[in-house]
């Protein structure tokens, strides 16, 4: 059960050193600005990234929980072994049925956690490619003013449309 708990421990390393990364990449070249259209695209990128990570974050709290829920459900086993009653075929069709049912409650915690790491692994391709394609570009203060306002805008105008 904590053999899972690594590779999340892990996971959560990967995403934390991705997010480190963002910083690096190569240096500008001097009188070299980056112009409104890809502003958009990389404010975009960034705004894509920042939600996945929100949701492989919340995919490993959720994985962790299922580790320890599955571990104290093993531990119930071991106390329930030891008080079966082995003369009682009744009892050990229940105890069957239970040790059934924990097996499975394993075999899609270990399908979720290699889901997890897939999607870790294609996280961190994407967020190398965002800081490659966007790392060395720098805007002129105009720009960045410009967008924001594009952008805030049409966030309101999202927001609007999707009230009740």
């Amino acid at each position: 059960m904590n053999s899972l708990r690594i590779p999340l421990v892990l996971l959560a390393t990967l995403l934390a050193s991705a997010a480190a990364g963002a910083a690096g990449g190569k240096p500008t070249l001097a009188g070299t600005f980056g112009t409104r259209v890809q502003l958009r695209e990389c404010l975009d990128l960034d705004d894509d990234l920042r939600a996945r990570t929100a949701t492989l974050q919340a995919g490993v709290a959720a994985s962790n929980k299922r580790t320890d829920d599955n571990a104290a459900e093993d531990a119930r086993l071991v106390e329930m072994k030891k008080t079966l009653d082995r003369s009682d075929k009744a009892a050990i069709l229940k105890f069957n049925e239970v040790v059934l049912a924990h097996k499975q409650h394993m075999e899609q915690a270990d399908r979720d956690a290699d889901e997890l790491v897939k999607a870790t692994s294609e996280y961190n391709a994407d967020k190398a490619a965002a800081d490659q394609k966007c790392g060395a570009l720098t805007y002129r203060p105009e720009d960045v003013t410009a967008v924001n306002r594009e952008r805030k805008k049409a966030n309101a105008i999202a927001s609007a449309a999707s009230a009740p």
